[in-house]
């Protein structure tokens, strides 16, 4: 794989990519510890690409710097997920706000399909949280998109890791995410209004609180090194 320096940044970005998604997904859980090595050699990528990486997951704080012994993955605790919530009680209004006032009819159109989408997921008998987070996470990209505000898309990229984060984190507790998420497909439309998100927040809000403490988070111990298996990458 080449790391000349035309290519040296789209290799840091597929590495971010993978890396993130991997966080997220609880691939790597929380409190895990490695090394840039270690994800160098399972990976496949070079040294600068995975450092670049990890700086960028540093700043997303999904990712801490153990001085002279590493890195670890960013903690997730009640108290973290109830600051996200604040956080995001303040900014998803705002993302709606704009987005009803700025998307345009293709993005609409869009939005209109992803909102089928989540009512035919709803109905299967055979609920799949995955499905359902990936088309949510489609629908909030969009409406970010929407806005047309680089530094609201900024604070939403940083915002969207953990919130797949803590809904990965109680995946498994299928009827307790399947009542979550039914609420939300009774929107008429595919953009709702500012008090229906924000009562759907309030909702998800309490009902992810109630999950963490009656039945904890949901995800392996925290191991040493990244999730084997490296994938295919492209330089």
């Amino acid at each position: 794989m080449s790391e000349g320096q035309g290519s040296k940044q789209t290799l840091a970005d597929q590495a971010y990519a993978l890396l993130r998604q991997r966080i997220v997904s609880l691939k790597m859980p929380p409190r895990m510890r490695f090394t840039e090595r270690e994800v160098s050699q399972e990976t496949g990528f070079g040294a600068m690409p995975v450092r670049e990486a990890l700086d960028r997951l540093n700043h997303d704080g999904l990712v801490e710097t153990i001085p002279r012994r590493g890195y670890r993955v960013a903690g997730l605790t009640l108290k973290s997920v109830d600051d996200f919530f604040t956080v995001w009680g303040v900014i998803s209004p705002l993302i709606l706000r704009l987005a009803k006032e700025r998307a345009t009819a293709e993005q609409n159109a869009r939005l209109a399909t992803i909102h089928r989408e989540h009512s035919r997921e709803i109905k299967k008998a055979q609920f799949n949280t995955e499905n359902w987070i990936q088309i949510s996470r489609r629908q909030f990209d969009l409406l970010a998109e929407a806005t047309r505000n680089p530094p609201l898309q900024a604070i939403y990229r940083k915002l969207s890791a953990e919130m797949d984060r803590i809904f990965y984190s109680i995946s498994h507790h299928t009827d307790d995410i399947r009542a979550i998420f039914e609420f939300s497909t009774q929107f008429d439309t595919a953009m709702p209004s500012v008090d229906d998100a924000s009562e759907f927040l309030r909702i998800s809000r309490d009902r992810i609180t109630e999950v963490i403490i009656e039945k904890g988070f949901d995800h392996s111990q925290p191991r040493q090194s990244p999730a084997s298996g490296p994938p295919t990458t492209n330089g």
